[in-house]
């Protein structure tokens, strides 16, 4: 009786876990620090993962061209 319990149970709860575990996962995006120069000097705003150094088209804030560093030596810009 404990064996075919076993042989029955343990199948289906691993089942239900791996169901259960594979719509619970999710991709969530990876915020970063970009600066810009604004009005008032060199401002910092939130950009997601679609900004990247070498992106074909401007990565913009409000108008404004975004950076990856204070310097504002390397542009951030998105791949169509």
């Amino acid at each position: 009786m404990k064996t075919k319990m076993i042989k029955i149970v343990l199948p289906a709860f691993a089942i239900m876990m791996a169901v259960g575990l594979a719509f619970a996962t999710e991709d969530l995006p990876v915020y970063k620090t970009a600066y810009y120069l604004g009005p008032n000097g060199i401002t910092t705003t939130s950009v997601g993962d679609d900004c990247v150094r070498d992106g074909a088209i401007n990565c913009t804030y409000d108008g404004f061209q975004l950076y990856e560093d204070p310097g504002l030596s390397n542009a951030l810009g998105k791949n169509p």
